[in-house]
């Protein structure tokens, strides 16, 4: 290649993400110091007592916000979440795929059309969120080894996860804690309308199971029509696959599967010790903040998949001796790097979205104007859809959205006469497509990261990755707001005793 075409190749590689993070954490903060400067500020209600606190917007430049950003530099990035789960996750993901047991599993995939291997992580991915955000760090690497198992691109298979996660979080066949939550902060919010309200887990079942199976045939037709920029990956090790070693692999897996189930199961014998019996509901019992589930879930994770990958490793000769099986904890976290300098960065970026307060005031000003409209019917149900999408994109967390927005959104349905269960239909809709749009949510970073691991040569950046996955999220959104105003207009049931309607 001439000296000028390798240049012409150079130049057109684009901003690291790295550098778009810091590039985001200045806009951050320089936006704040515009809206500090003149005066911003918003109202937040709260949820349980429904009073108002004013919130005004901190400049990041001031003495108090640089000595702010200094101090918490490093504790804003070993107390960001995702990097603990992240952590574990890798451990277990390690010791699968040393053994060779992720390889005996994938491995038939390349016997299958490529449309129903991105069928299967499209649905895998959406009924994964019951487990909350573990399934991002679990299946995230996951993917992409199953993809070079099956003979495609891993950093498809990353991505393709990462979108299926994401919009499933807006549905999926089972509840998880998260949507209990939320279905506790719309009952408040309602009984501020009417004080008798009561919301149940399986007001918006319908919906959910619909909606998946919808989602998971149109993400998959989009993913696969995408599926053709990526180039395909050669699989080069040399693990063995063993029979004998997947048979006893199995049996000790459903051993240990079924003694959890037992250990979720409240009122046997010696039952339910995972759960949280002061709980009222049996969500909370498994998810809540003080259950042994909750708590201690990837480290059962963990736990299970060491016996297997040791059973199967050492059965296969994957696994030889002990300095083997040491060293296969440590297998996938080749070339993670980048995914943990990525989320320094991403640290500092939140803290300083924290701290200044910008998006939180950004939000409540476009949920009171939305509040104060006289809009109603389709036309109300559209205008909610699209702020929760925006406000999405500056906030991706879901219940800190959901307490700002609930409060004035809820009741303001209520009078439009849409029940609060569809009103939190069309919330986790509408949350699950704006996470897709925000180059700040930080399972986009580490998705970013991981697409690096597994294909270091390509260009990959932030922004660019948006552009290229925009017609999918797009025509995903579409097909949410198809979703929610055909059962809207169409009157249907969304529940068990549940409608649209009050």
């Amino acid at each position: 290649m001439s000296i000028k075409k390798q240049k012409r190749k150079g130049a057109k590689r684009g901003v690291g993400p790295i550098v778009e993070i810091i590039i985001f954490a200045l806009v951050a903060a320089v936006v704040g110091l515009l809206f500090s400067l003149l005066g911003a500020s918003g109202y937040k209600t709260d949820v349980k007592g429904l009073e108002t606190t004013l919130i005004s917007v901190n400049n990041i430049f001031s003495k108090t916000g640089i000595k702010h950003i200094l101090n918490n530099s490093l504790v804003n990035f070993q107390t960001l979440e995702p990097l603990v789960m992240l952590l574990m996750s890798l451990i277990a993901v390690s010791i699968l795929e040393a053994s060779g047991l992720l390889k005996q599993i994938f491995s038939p995939l390349k016997k299958w059309k490529s449309k129903y291997v991105t069928l299967l992580v499209m649905f895998i991915g959406i009924i994964s969120t019951i487990i909350g955000d573990y399934s991002y760090a679990m299946l995230l690497p996951i993917a992409g080894i199953l993809y070079k198992y099956s003979g495609r691109s891993s950093s498809l298979g990353v991505l393709t996860m990462f979108i299926a996660i994401t919009i499933g979080y807006g549905t999926g066949l089972i509840y998880n804690y998260e949507m209990y939550q939320l279905g506790t902060i719309t009952e408040l919010s309602a009984q501020s309308i009417i004080t008798s309200y009561n919301y149940d887990l399986l007001s918006n079942i319908f919906t959910l199971i619909i909606s998946t199976v919808i989602l998971t045939i149109v993400g998959a037709f989009m993913l696969e029509k995408f599926s053709k920029r990526f180039s395909r990956n050669e699989e080069t090790d040399n693990l063995n696959i063993s029979t004998k070693a997947s048979k006893i692999t199995l049996i000790a897996f459903i051993i240990m599967t079924l003694v959890f189930i037992y250990s979720i199961i409240p009122g046997l014998p010696h039952s339910g010790l995972l759960l949280d019996k002061t709980a009222p509901t049996y969500i909370a019992k498994l998810f809540g903040s003080s259950s042994p589930l909750n708590q201690g879930l990837m480290f059962l994770i963990i736990a299970i998949l060491m016996v297997c990958g040791f059973i199967y490793g050492t059965v296969s000769r994957n696994i030889k001796n002990s300095d083997d099986y040491s060293k296969a904890f440590t297998k996938t976290f080749e070339g993670t790097g980048y995914v943990f300098a990525l989320l320094f960065f991403a640290s500092i970026l939140y803290g300083i979205i924290d701290w200044t307060h910008i998006f939180e005031v950004i939000s409540t000003n476009i949920i009171d104007f939305i509040g104060s409209g006289s809009a109603s019917g389709v036309v109300l149900v559209i205008l909610i859809f699209l702020t929760i999408v925006l406000i999405s994109v500056f906030i991706p967390s879901t219940l800190a959205k959901w307490e700002l927005m609930s409060p004035i959104y809820v009741p303001l349905l209520m009078r439009a006469n849409i029940s609060p269960a569809f009103t939190q239909t069309i919330f986790l809709a509408a949350d699950s497509v704006g996470k897709l749009f925000s180059p700040i949510y930080v399972y986009l970073i580490i998705t970013i990261g991981f697409m690096y691991k597994f294909d270091n040569d390509s260009n990959i950046s932030i922004i660019g990755t948006m552009k290229k996955i925009m017609p999918i999220i797009l025509i995903l959104s579409l097909t949410w707001i198809v979703i929610i105003l055909g059962w809207y207009l169409l009157g249907l049931p969304i529940g068990i005793n549940s409608s649209i309607t009050l």
